[in-house]
C-alpha cells in the first residue's frame, strides 16, 4: 500500500467511525440500547483501523484489530491503555448486541459504550492530524 493510500483508507476509516459513532448516539436517544452499543464498538473499530492503515498495517479480523493496536500504540505509548480496555469491552458487548438475543442492554451501558468510543474516536483523531 503506498502512503497515499494509506493516508486515503485512514480517512475513510476515520469518516465511518464518525458515522458510526452518530448512528450509536441516534440510536441511544431512541432506546435502542442494543444497536447502540453495537455501532459505538464499530466507531472504535473503525478509529483503530484507522490508526493501523495509517502505519500501512491491514488487520485481517477484529482480534487481529486489537492485537495490532496494542503492540502499535498502547504498548509504546502512543495512546493510553484504557483505549485497549475500551476495545475489548466494546467488542465483548458487540457480540452480546449482535448475537445474543436474550442479552439486554439499558440507557447506561449504551451512554458508557458512546462515550469510551468518542474517547477513542477523538485520540485516534489527534494522532492522525485531524
Amino acid at each position: 500500500m503506498s502512503p497515499e493510500n494509506a493516508r486515503n483508507n485512514a480517512a475513510d476509516e476515520m469518516r465511518r467511525a464518525r458515522e458510526s459513532l452518530r448512528a450509536a448516539e441516534v440510536l441511544a436517544r431512541e432506546a435502542l440500547y442494543a444497536d447502540a452499543v453495537s455501532d459505538a464498538y464499530y466507531a472504535a473499530f473503525h478509529a483503530v483501523r484507522a490508526l493501523l492503515l495509517s502505519l500501512g498495517e491491514e488487520p485481517r479480523s477484529h482480534r487481529g484489530a486489537l492485537h495490532l493496536f496494542n503492540v502499535h500504540f498502547v504498548r509504546t505509548g502512543k495512546v493510553d491503555a484504557r483505549h485497549l480496555s475500551t476495545l475489548a469491552r466494546a467488542q465483548y458487548n458487540r457480540i452480546g448486541a449482535d448475537y445474543g438475543a436474550s442479552t439486554r442492554f439499558e440507557q447506561k451501558d449504551a451512554e458508557d459504550e458512546i462515550v469510551g468510543a468518542r474517547e477513542l474516536v477523538d485520540a485516534a483523531a489527534k494522532l492522525l492530524g485531524g
